[in-house]
């Protein structure tokens, strides 16, 4: 079943979660684990996040260097397809798909995969930049022959919908639903650009826009911890004529280092009332996530009220929340 059609058809209260795979290693049992009482919970599509190569180091050939890469996180097509095997016709589920390091025929192939695995959904994203051999986060460069942005790709794979291919005359057409992202807060490199929040707000939903005029059927926005900034935006991007549904996606917090980190790394604000509760918790590790889940309900009790198609979950599997119950189950539980 198409994303789009589950979020414009439900008449309930409607989640879905994201989740990586596995590190290099790990086995997809732990995968399934953690996703088994949230599908009895009732959740409804499973995001599986797709990583860009690690540069571990350089070799010098013929006085050139070539990168040396790995992915620490492979295998978000075989998640995808284990899913889709292990609870048919209960979720489904939505590999990611990024820029970063796929050529057009790269992206072709991975569709054309993604397409003889009868899986219909996916979202869209350009990506980060590869860490370097120095394990820091390296700037976005697109790949020669690839895109720079995520409408360039949505539009491929548009092309693919309508039988278009960079590597055959002739195609068979793959029907995909395109999810797409967006920013309530602006996106990181838009903070830089411009002078003010508003303005980078604003520079934002025009390439929110871009992206539901090349082909995204809904978006999801990036985490916040304030409903105030998802209504906002959602106002204004009606305002500029933009009507696919917009989910709301939400992080229970668990640990007090989130406070701090979170924001510095996906460009969240953290309410100056939760900051103060987990502050207020000390050491008290069970406390701080109480406070988490318990702020984490209340901010999904008001988008329901306020009309949201469903609530996407950034999942945290394992440690240190592998306990009795994972975050989003005790949420879900909450709420219902």
């Amino acid at each position: 079943m198409k994303v789009v059609d589950i979020l414009k058809n439900g008449n309930s209260k409607q989640f879905s979660i994201e989740v990586e795979p596995p590190v290099l290693g790990g086995r997809i049992e732990d995968l399934y684990k953690f996703i088994d009482p949230l599908v009895r919970a009732g959740i409804k599509y499973v995001n599986i996040t797709y990583h860009a190569e690690e540069i571990v180091s350089y070799v010098t050939q013929n006085n050139h260097q070539f990168p040396i890469s790995r992915r620490k996180k492979p295998g978000t097509v075989g998640v995808a397809v284990g899913i889709k095997e292990r609870y048919a016709k209960k979720i489904e589920p939505v590999p990611h798909v990024i820029c970063t390091g796929f050529t057009r025929y790269d992206t072709e192939e991975y569709f054309v995969d993604l397409g003889y695995m009868q899986i219909e959904n996916v979202m869209v994203l350009r990506g980060d930049g590869p860490k370097g051999s120095q394990g820091k986060r390296l700037p976005f460069q697109p790949t020669p022959g690839g895109h720079s942005h995520a409408n360039q790709l949505i539009e491929q794979i548009v092309d693919i919908k309508n039988g278009k291919y960079v590597g055959a005359e002739k195609g068979h057409p793959l029907n995909f639903c395109i999810g797409a992202a967006c920013y309530l807060e602006a996106h990181p490199e838009s903070r830089y650009k411009f002078k003010s929040i508003d303005e980078a707000i604003e520079d934002e939903l025009y390439w929110s826009k871009v992206k539901v005029e090349a082909g995204a059927e809904y978006l999801v926005t990036q985490m916040f911890f304030d409903n105030y900034f998802y209504k906002k935006f959602v106002e204004r991007a009606k305002e500029l004529g933009i009507e696919v549904p917009i989910v709301p996606g939400i992080k229970p917090l668990y640990v007090s280092k989130h406070v701090e980190n979170l924001p510095s790394l996906f460009g969240c604000s953290i309410p100056d009332e939760l900051k103060k509760k987990v502050i207020e918790c000390g050491d008290d590790k069970k406390a701080v996530r109480e406070v988490g889940i318990d702020w984490c309900a209340k901010q999904c009790e008001d988008l329901f009220d306020y009309g949201v198609p469903s609530i996407h979950f950034f999942a945290t599997v394992g440690k240190p929340v592998e306990v009795e119950k994972s975050l989003v189950e005790e949420v879900i539980e909450r709420i219902h």
